[in-house]
């Protein structure tokens, strides 16, 4: 009887524990990357056209987010934020500083 008992502890603690494995993996399991990363690429620079400097994946709130730097023919720095799961622009912003230190200013 009490091996019966004490089998029976030994399972619902297992059982407990697996639950608790499979709860926190799911948890941890990143948001999806339907985008590679050349698409994702390809997609910045239909909208600024130029030489991306650096590409980047990261996890804002929750989301997969690329971070493309694209230099453009004049030297300016900009960078689009693409949406990793729907593909969708997030946003495009210049650089206060341009590539390389080149300053332009308007000419007079």
């Amino acid at each position: 009887m009490d091996k019966k008992l004490i089998c029976g502890t030994v399972a619902a603690g297992m059982l407990l524990v697996t639950s608790a494995i499979g709860a926190h993996s799911a948890q941890s399991v990143p948001a999806a990357v339907n985008l590679d990363t050349t698409a994702a690429i390809e997609t910045a620079l239909k909208e600024v056209p130029g030489t991306v400097h650096k590409t980047e994946l990261e996890r804002e709130n929750g989301r997969m987010i690329y971070e493309i730097e694209i230099v453009t023919a004049d030297g300016q720095e900009m960078e689009v934020e693409i949406d990793a799961e729907t593909g969708a622009i997030l946003k495009i912003e210049a650089d206060d500083d341009s590539y390389g230190g080149n300053s332009h200013g308007s000419a007079g």
